[in-house]
């Protein structure tokens, strides 16, 4: 091969920036060849394909990004786009997910990011217009995010508009265990590798957060080496917070009343037990299945699992009372005749108790005798025959949901109770975020608040505002800003959060948000 088709040493270190992301290392031969194909385009030795990506995203965690940056430093490189700027096209649509391809205008950014399962649209059914804005954007590199529950269909659907194809894999024990040696290194701190294999053995959310506070800790007593029974001792301590928890559980009602806000949601819920009771007394227990709509993060979930708690300790439903929670797609399998079968399965296990379905809307299709017809077809008739042994809650956005039930006429027979999730207004977002501070023992002065409720006030603003979310979203922000503050600083007050920190992280959240504003569309 020619030296002139070989990596440099600056690609190297770019790729070598996989290497602290977890799940991705496997696409790094993938980007190696990406580069050699750039070169030789830019030759004029080959003149197919292009530089659209498809990206199967196997992990729940918020990865994409942290990936794309390094896919980005590539194309900025060798001038395929102008800037690291990227649109997520359905954080823009909004209301708009009827609106077809080709009428979406005014896109400045040269990355567009393309989630087929959140922009709730069939491929099959708007390929002519996907092509149509790929051809008219031919400067534009377009990135299909695949978190579809066949592998492969999505492929299948834009293979010919698509040349690379990388994975993001779920996250595993040897990943983690990689994760934290390199935050340690960065960060000044030795350890033997084996020493990390327990410490890193718990959901990687819960890791960041260990990992973030252990560092802190090392650097404010001074400590260059880490020993397995540092990090042993360090767990301990968050293992005993969450056995504490656990001690102090409380009733479901309980727990319903010292829930923030929801005053509607807590009568209705109130009213509804004391409807079932009564009726459950006169020998006629009643259909129990309910439909929860709102934004994200208005409490749908948690209202859910206390329901299913007030139900076992009422003793409403003869079995256990589990609480199950999916998502909608996952009443979908990938082969005829499977997915009735996956359906019948998921009801089952759940008897005795609540089955949440979460993102019900996504059952949604436009095609005639697809899978999804079959799902909510197989899921009407469990919630008949099973109305007196089983609690299913569909939930969703209000709008979405609205049109999943006007799709079948079984649903609004079976659904006998409907509750709406308002918003938080900004106080009860502060109540929430101090809760969070609670916890986890942080202390935040008046001034702090008084940023938050502005903050809280212009977030309320935007469509499908995250309400509780957002404040976890934020929160967990605020902790990285003070952490980092904490350890450039040398500072003893490891649990206070100052104003310097919120304001860092507002700036940051109100800088993207003035970027947003830029991008329009026309009707």
């Amino acid at each position: 091969m020619l030296k002139n088709y070989e990596l440099d040493a600056e690609d190297e270190k770019i790729l070598d920036e996989l290497d602290n992301l977890c799940g991705v290392i496997q696409n790094k031969e993938v980007l190696k060849d990406m580069i050699l194909y750039i070169k030789l385009r830019q030759d004029g030795k080959v003149n197919f394909g292009n530089y659209n990506i498809i990206i199967r995203n196997d992990t729940s965690y918020d990865i994409l990004k942290d990936f794309l940056k390094v896919c980005i430093k590539i194309f900025i490189k060798y001038n395929i786009v102008k800037n690291d700027k990227i649109c997520y096209l359905e954080k823009y649509m909004g209301n708009r997910r009827n609106d077809e391809f080709d009428k979406i205008s005014g896109i400045e950014e040269d990355i567009i990011v393309i989630n087929e399962r959140k922009l709730r649209f069939s491929f099959s059914c708007e390929m002519d217009n996907l092509k149509k804005i790929i051809k008219k954007n031919k400067n534009k590199i377009f990135i299909f995010e695949d978190t579809n529950y066949c592998e492969g269909e999505t492929d299948a659907e834009l293979g010919n508009l698509v040349t690379w194809r990388m994975k993001i894999e779920k996250i595993s024990l040897d990943d983690k265990i990689t994760y934290c040696k390199n935050k340690l290194i960065e960060n000044g701190l030795k350890c033997k590798e084996q020493n990390l294999k327990k410490f890193a053995d718990v959901p990687f959310w819960e890791l960041k957060n260990l990992l973030t506070r252990f560092i802190v800790k090392c650097k404010s007593d001074d400590i260059t080496v880490v020993d397995e029974k540092l990090l042993k001792e360090s767990k301990q301590k968050l293992s005993n917070a969450k056995v504490q928890r656990k001690k102090e559980n409380k009733k479901a009602k309980e727990e319903l009343d010292l829930l923030i806000g929801l005053t509607d949601v807590k009568k209705q819920v109130g009213k509804i037990l004391n409807y079932v009771k009564l009726n459950k007394e006169r020998g006629e227990l009643p259909t129990l299945h309910m439909c929860f709509t709102g934004n994200p993060g208005t409490g749908k979930t948690t209202i859910a699992r206390i329901i299913g708690k007030l139900f076992k300790e009422e003793n409403i439903l003869s079995k256990s009372g589990e609480f199950v929670e999916i998502h909608g797609r996952d009443l979908v399998d990938k082969y005829v005749g499977w997915t009735a079968q996956k359906v019948h399965k998921i009801v089952k296990d759940a008897i005795g108790g609540v089955l949440f379905i979460d993102e019900a809307y996504s059952l949604v299709s436009d095609t005639r005798g697809s899978f999804e017809d079959e799902a909510i077809a197989t899921l009407i008739k469990e919630m008949e025959d099973h109305r007196n042994e089983i609690c299913i809650i569909l939930a969703g956005y209000t709008y979405e949901m609205e049109k999943l039930i006007e799709l079948n006429p079984g649903f609004e027979s079976r659904i006998q109770f409907t509750i709406n999730f308002p918003d938080y207004n900004e106080d009860e977002l502060l109540k929430i975020f101090k809760i969070m501070c609670r916890k986890e023992k942080y202390n935040i002065s008046k001034t702090c608040e008084e940023i938050l409720i502005d903050n809280f006030n212009i977030a309320r603003k935007s469509e499908n505002f995250g309400n509780g979310r957002y404040v976890r979203n934020l929160f967990e922000k605020i902790k990285f800003e003070q952490a980092d503050r904490i350890i450039k600083n040398k500072s003893k007050a490891l649990n206070n959060i100052n104003k310097m920190d919120i304001e860092n992280v507002v700036k940051t959240i109100e800088l993207k948000k003035e970027e947003k504003r830029k991008i329009g569309f026309c009707n």
